[in-house]
């Protein structure tokens, strides 16, 4: 599972939202968000911005650090 959406799908759970919320809170169809929580589509730039803006900035942060250190890892592993 990519990293994004498994954020988001934890997200979606903590704060008890459906698919359908969690949709309208990413400016999102319902079925396009079903599919990208699925797998079958990646999120795009715009839905995670949207994401991004719904965490408290210290929960961006770690975000953002989480996913470079996943990054850091990665090319870890290639070299």
């Amino acid at each position: 599972m990519g990293y994004l959406r498994k954020e988001i799908h934890a997200f979606r759970d903590q704060e008890g939202y459906s698919q359908e919320m969690m949709a309208e809170k990413l400016h999102i169809a319902p079925r396009s968000y079903f599919d990208q929580e699925h797998g079958k589509y990646g999120f795009s730039a715009l839905s995670l911005i949207y994401f991004l803006l719904l965490l408290p900035e210290e929960e961006v942060i770690i975000f953002l650090k989480n996913f470079r250190e996943l990054l850091q890892r990665s090319g870890e592993d290639a070299a």
